[in-house]
């Protein structure tokens, strides 16, 4: 007789992957916009604070003074009732919450706030929840995974790296031991027997690029038994043995920083690749960035810094034929040379070291430009990765075979019940719903905000600024505050500390080449008169602690020395101060020398920007912040166009290749 894991029909409904819809364009964007804005309306919010609240008082009332014995065994009944509701486990969500917040408190000695708990009934919802940074969202995730790993299918938590997925998947051990389940993590360097074993827990923690990769990885070793009911014939009729895939089944997915994952990853899709050989590569590549070297802006070729583009004109094609008559083979093809041209000069513009990458043990990792974190074993397409290397003068890697490629929009659209948590996904909201069907439901804060943010400041030019930002931090300091300064990049950081260097101010640098004591310096970030120099990488996922004195000084001040290409990453970055109603305070600088106004501002209203900064009249510095934020709005809307693209494509490409195991999905 079979067992109940070896039943077929069992394994189809584990592992089928329902086909997600399609995006709506047009006027139906338009009404379904709309219908988005009423599914987020404030009377939801206001419903489930008051669900909220008689959960709480439930949880007082009969659950707080419980024997550990006695609360194990309401524990298990609970998990009894919700297994045998299978997929519908948010049914009964609200009425076995309180007793897993009594597991919270025995596990871990923590006691779930109000805001906590309405945070895990959203989470439950399948809802997009914003709940300020610093509020307890891990433990808010817990209680919601809790209660969706009774239900016996796989519940994968998606977190920003894989220090958090690890962190967080020992730390709440005791919370799933008590309540009957198990817990695990899969990080980069897991082989894939301790990836399939990792996957078998009831709760899993992992980043996305992780699980979309072990995904596409499945789906490569299945071929055409992919398909559950194809695997499920095959298995009745005795040829079927094990499949060796490492992934369980896509089920409930609570992705935490859900604006990181699901809009700022969603700007290129995740590729499985496979190196070929091409013996002509180095010989290419290096020609090619002699061809761009040799070559004169405005002559040869036309930037498009908005769109980081090349367009060769007659001159420049011209050059590129005369050098390729000279040669032989695949190098004397003009049309081939002029491709690794234009990619050579975009490796010149538009890729820059500390910047776009870091150059480690002589190799290129790319540097995650909204995290500012590492991407080992990452690379770019179309033969750029090659052209960074050939400026770099570093040895030539070998291009790469696509075999398989999926959006990670496409991806979390897969999961039956996908819910995401964020400090920042208003702004985002609206995209929220029209990709992933994702309502918006605020959380209150559990304390009032007491953060102070002063008014941005504009100035004419950078090196203005920058004097101004150090003046700021030296005041900070003799107050006896700690000062975290957020900057963009890894050259931008590495600089500003020389210049608070050279004024006498010790600091601490955090960005993708100096990452290796990231949990330490973030620690440390809170203590007196502290400076600590950032990428986006101390934006999220960690405390910084601020002890009595600097709360009697002021709390911690943040600075951002310069806007990102989205307000939300800027909002993201100022809420590390003023945490659970801590004192606190953030200074945004800009100037119209800074990359979001010179690459998104239309030339007509940078001069009328500089104008009004040069005369400095009345109500300017409001009328030029207007205007760079306008910038900032540009790039957003890029950003979304971009991303939409890059899930359009997934669609037609799984049109055009409806015979592909792998694309079929």
């Amino acid at each position: 007789m079979l067992k109940a894991k070896e039943i077929p029909m069992h394994d189809v409904r584990r592992t089928e992957v329902p086909a997600p819809e399609s995006i709506t364009s047009g006027l139906d964007a338009v009404v379904d916009g709309w219908i988005g804005k009423w599914h987020s309306r404030r009377v939801h919010s206001t419903r489930l604070w008051e669900t909220a609240g008689q959960c709480q008082e439930q949880y007082v009332s009969t659950i707080r003074d419980l024997h550990e014995n006695a609360l194990r065994s309401q524990l298990h009944e609970a998990h009894r009732r919700v297994r045998r509701l299978g997929n519908r486990w948010a049914d009964e969500f609200d009425q076995q919450l309180p007793i897993v917040v009594g597991a919270a408190r025995k596990a871990l000695g923590i006691e779930p706030y109000r805001t906590q708990i309405m945070g895990a009934l959203a989470l439950s919802k399948g809802s997009l929840t914003e709940m300020a940074t610093g509020e307890g969202k891990t433990l808010t995730i817990a209680l919601a995974a809790a209660i969706a790993g009774w239900s016996g299918r796989p519940v994968h938590i998606i977190t920003a790296n894989d220090y958090l997925a690890s962190r967080d998947a020992i730390n709440l051990g005791n919370f799933y031991e008590l309540c009957g389940l198990s817990v695990a993590s899969v990080t980069a360097d897991m082989n894939p027997q301790q990836r399939r074993s990792a996957y078998q827990a009831s709760v899993v923690y992992c980043t996305g690029k992780e699980l979309v990769a072990d995904f596409l990885r499945d789906r490569i070793l299945l071929g055409d038994l992919a398909q559950p009911a194809r695997r499920s014939v095959e298995r009745l009729k005795g040829e079927l043995h094990h499949t060796h895939s490492v992934l369980r089944g896509l089920h409930v997915a609570f992705v935490d920083e859900a604006d990181n994952q699901l809009i700022d990853e969603a700007v290129t899709p995740l590729i499985i690749s496979r190196c070929e050989e091409d013996s002509s590569i180095d010989e290419a590549m290096t020609g090619a960035d002699q061809l761009a070297a040799s070559m004169l802006p405005g002559e040869d070729y036309e930037l498009n810094e908005r769109q980081r583009e090349i367009s060769l004109l007659p001159a420049g094609r011209e050059k590129i034929a005369a050098w390729s008559a000279e040669r032989q083979g695949l190098l004397s093809a003009p049309d081939w040379m002029g491709d690794l041209a234009i990619a050579a000069l975009q490796a010149r513009h538009f890729f820059l070291e500390g910047k776009q990458y870091v150059i480690i043990d002589d190799k290129i990792v790319i540097v995650d430009e909204f995290t500012g974190r590492q991407m080992p074993g990452r690379s770019w397409r179309l033969g750029l990765h090659q052209a960074v290397e050939a400026k770099e003068a570093l040895e030539i890697s070998t291009p790469s075979e696509t075999l398989a490629r999926l959006s990670f929009q496409r991806f979390y659209r897969l999961f039956r019940h996908l819910a995401g948590i964020s400090g920042t996904a208003r702004e985002a909201a609206s995209e929220f719903w029209r990709v992933y069907r994702l309502p918006l439901i605020e959380v209150p804060r559990h304390k009032p905000n007491q953060r102070n943010d002063f008014r941005p400041k504009v100035f004419l030019h950078e090196g203005d600024k920058r004097d101004a930002l150090v003046q700021e931090v030296l005041e900070m300091r003799q107050q006896g505050r700690p000062v975290l300064v957020g900057s963009r990049s890894v050259t931008a950081s590495e600089q500003l500390a020389q210049r608070l260097q050279h004024v006498g101010v010790d600091c601490s640098v955090l960005n993708a080449a100096r990452h290796d004591d990231e949990a330490q310096i973030i620690a440390m970030a809170g203590g007196d008169a502290r400076v600590t120099i950032a990428t986006n990488m101390a934006g999220r996922g960690t405390d910084i602690l601020i002890g009595k004195s600097v709360v009697k000084a002021g709390g911690l001040h943040v600075i951002l020395s310069e806007p990102h290409e989205s307000a939300r990453v800027d909002r993201q970055l100022m809420g590390r101060s003023g945490r659970q109603g801590d004192p606190g305070s953030s200074s945004v600088y800009t100037s119209l020398e800074d990359e979001i106004s010179e690459r998104y501002l239309p030339k007509p209203l940078r001069k009328i920007a500089y104008f009004l900064r040069s005369v400095n009249i009345f109500g300017a510095n409001s009328l030029t912040l207007c205007i760079i934020r306008f910038g900032q709005r540009r790039a957003e809307l890029q950003s979304l166009r971009r991303r939409l693209l890059v899930l359009k494509q997934d669609f037609e490409m799984s049109k055009r290749l409806m015979n592909s195991s792998i694309d079929r999905i």
